[in-house]
Parts: structure tokens; sequence; C-alpha cells
């Protein structure tokens, strides 16, 4: 009687779990982009139905005159309309670089446009890039996952309740373990695509205008620098290059003097009278 209680706990076990992979190893439907474009920059109306999921990315690049003092002032339009800063980075002028700032901002969904709007009064707006795509489908399967993860772990945590073997015990306490595990998996998924859903990512670029390129010269005696370094670099690789064919040059004047002295020593013997009789 007890091999077959214990055998009727390891089937109902291994069933559950058979059930769980199968709910669990389908792939999330994939999601359906919306177009990308630019300016002005805020997603299209009726571009997705209204109780749709959809996650909203952008682009914007902005040139102002000072980017460390733009990157405060995004910061503070940002925390008005109840969004956060996920990163930010700024870089002062140097000989070689120009000052530059970048922020990547989280803002509610609803707040895009306004956001968008405010932000583009900090200097002149370059390029501006915002996308939307549709998750709706990827969300209904994670909580129908999710659903059906919490229905299993309910029926495993049910059995050890009424269990009475050791056996029995570590059987339902190792496919709970793996049950547990995938289903906090499976919530973690959900909570980070209904963050992406809830805060738009808008990666945020401030530079100033007329920026000279890196390792450009800004007078004569960087220019003379760097035209004697072109000097030197074009020298150099004329020696590399004459290094390369010194040996097939003395090979082939090896080989042009045993021809030379061939033909040489056939004309003179053509040339010379045939003995006399």
């Amino acid at each position: 009687m007890k091999r077959f209680a214990l055998a009727a706990v390891a089937t109902v076990a291994a069933a559950l779990l058979f059930t769980g992979c199968s709910s669990s190893s389908g792939a999330p439907a994939p999601a359906s982009p919306q177009q990308e474009r630019s300016a002005p920059g805020t997603p299209q109306d009726g571009a997705v139905s209204a109780d749709a999921q959809v996650v909203t990315t952008g682009w914007v690049s902005i040139t102002v005159d000072d980017p460390a003092e733009a990157s405060g002032s995004a910061v503070s339009v940002v925390e008005q309309h109840g969004g956060r800063i996920d990163n930010r980075s700024e870089q002062a002028e140097t000989g070689s670089e120009s000052a530059s700032a970048a922020l990547t901002i989280r803002v509610p969904q609803d707040e895009v446009t306004e956001t968008l709007d405010d932000l583009k009064k900090l200097g002149t707006v370059e390029s501006v890039s915002i996308s939307s795509t549709d998750v709706t489908a990827q969300t209904t399967d994670l909580d129908a996952r999710i659903t059906a993860m919490q229905a299993s772990v309910d029926r495993l945590l049910d059995l050890m309740a009424a269990a009475t073997d050791t056996d029995d015990l570590i059987t339902l306490e190792s496919a709970l373990s793996t049950r547990q595990a995938e289903l906090d998996s499976l919530t973690s998924q959900r909570d980070l695509l209904g963050d992406q859903i809830s805060y738009s990512t808008i990666d945020l670029q401030l530079h100033t205008a007329g920026a000279i390129a890196t390792g450009a010269p800004r007078d004569f005696w960087g220019g003379l620098l760097v035209g004697w370094r072109s000097f030197v670099g074009a020298l150099n690789g004329s020696l590399v290059a004459f290094g390369v064919a010194l040996p097939w040059l003395a090979v082939l004047t090896i080989l042009a003097s045993v021809t030379i002295v061939i033909i040489r020593t056939v004309s003179r013997r053509r040339a010379s009278p045939p003995p006399a009789s």
C-alpha cells in the first residue's frame, strides 16, 4: 500500500511538472513594431488600439550652448512630468573633444509628447526618432503562463500538506522548488515588461554646435605637426615597401646577371671563326 501511495504521488508530481513545462516552453508571441519616424517625434494617433500594451522608445539630439547646464534643465523637465533618469553622463570640453551630455530618460507613457515638447526648448533640435511596439500578445501570454504556474504551485502545496511519507515529501518539495523558480522567472519578466510599458525610454544627446572633429589641428603649429607626422608616416611606409621588395630585387638582379653572362657567352661562340682545317 505504501508503494502504491508513493507511486501515485510521484505520478501526480510528474504530471504537474509536464504541464508546467508545456506551458512555459512556448516562446512569447512576436511583437509587431510600429513604424519609426522623425520629428515632430510624437506617437502616431490611432497607430494602436486604446487598450493595447505599447512600449515606446525614442532618440533626441539637441544642439545647446552649454551641455552641462542643459543636462540639469533636462533633469528638471523629466521630474516635472513624473519621470526619472536611469543614466546620465557629461563630457567637458577638451583639446580634442567638444562638450556633450547624454541622458537615458524614463517618463510615463502618457507624458511623452509633453516631455519632448519641453526638451526641445533646450536648444536646436537636430533629430528626433520615436517608435512604438505593441506587446499586447507578449503580455497576455505571460499573464496566462503565470496563472497556470501559480495553480501548479498551489496544487503541489496541497499535496505536501496531505503527504505523510518522507519520500513523498522529498519528491513534492523538489517539484515545488522547480515550479516556484519558474514562477519567479515569469513574474520578473512580466514586471520588467510592465515597467517598459508604463515608462517610455528616451535617449537624449546634448552637444555644442560647430564641434571640431577629434584630432583636427587648431592653429598653424598644430597643422605643421600634423603635416610632419603625415610626412614621417609616408616615409616609413616607403621604407617598409622597399624592405619588402629588396629580396625580390636581389634575386632578379642575380637572374639578370646570369642571363647576361649566358647571352654573351653564346654570342662570343657564334662570332668566333671556325678553326682552320
